[in-house]
């Protein structure tokens, strides 16, 4: 499964909401926007969907305004909308310079994101790697941001069924088999939540018949197949290249070789 580049996070039903009370209520829905940019923006997948949320909430906003200064005029003569249009003009240049600032960031951000998650795929699925510290180290990132990017791969089906314990990836070992050969379904989903769950409830969680710890029916933590795995920053367009065994590879993003 090719992750797409630039990834954006989809908007939620509570993001929706946002932009409605952004056009009905302004200064309501600025404002929860900022709340919603400050209370998530620590996660990777949150930053570039809450830039580009504040840019449709400035849009809104721009428009609930110049409403309301229509509803200002007693009548609407030529000179009243040449000051209606002169008010709008200039308004429009100081509001939508922040902007188009957020939806630029955002859609850079949404980029390095989408990056970030090839190489997490390339870690988990290809290498197989399932330390966090060892993916921290390949993706130049926090164990917790690990943690949390891996966690929405596994919510949003960009990875097989699996979760994150303890600092160990498990998979589902028949997912990971079906999502290699390109057959993976969701419909592991519910099989996967009774398995874990079964797997879980019990005290100490059930280790397998070799006595390793991790569930029966999940891949075992094995370690990187290639030595000195690593990313490399592309200096034309700054997206995260995987580098394997390889010394060097072509950018997908704009084409320039990223040596390691």
């Amino acid at each position: 499964m090719e992750i797409p580049v630039p990834y954006k996070v989809r908007f939620s039903t509570f993001d929706t909401w946002i932009i409605i009370l952004t056009l009905l209520v302004f200064p309501v829905g600025g404002l929860l926007a900022f709340i919603r940019l400050a209370s998530t923006h620590h996660h990777n997948k949150a930053k570039g969907r809450n830039l580009r949320l504040l840019g449709w909430a400035m849009v809104f906003s721009y428009i609930s305004i110049m409403i309301i200064l229509y509803l200002t005029y007693d009548t609407f003569g030529e000179e009243e909308q040449i000051d209606y249009l002169t008010s709008g003009i200039v308004l429009a240049i100081y509001w939508f310079l922040p902007t188009l600032i957020f939806f630029l960031v955002g859609h850079r951000l949404d980029k390095k994101f989408g990056s970030l998650l090839q190489v997490y795929q390339e870690a988990v699925v290809s290498m197989r790697l399932t330390s966090v510290e060892q993916i921290r180290s390949l993706s130049q990132t926090s164990p917790a941001d690990v943690t949390r990017d891996l966690t929405f791969m596994f919510e949003e089906g960009l990875l097989p069924e699996g979760r994150v314990i303890n600092g160990t990836v498990y998979i589902q070992q028949q997912a990971l088999e079906d999502y290699l050969n390109g057959e993976y379904e969701e419909e592991y989903d519910d099989e996967y939540d009774d398995e874990y769950d079964d797997e879980y409830d019990e005290e100490d969680s059930a280790s397998d018949e070799n006595g390793h710890g991790w569930p029966s029916g999940f891949q075992s933590p094995v370690s990187g197949q290639s030595s000195s795995p690593k990313t490399v920053e592309c200096p034309g367009c700054g997206a995260r290249v995987f580098l394997g065994a390889e010394r060097e590879k072509e950018c997908e993003y704009c084409g320039n070789v990223v040596c390691a």
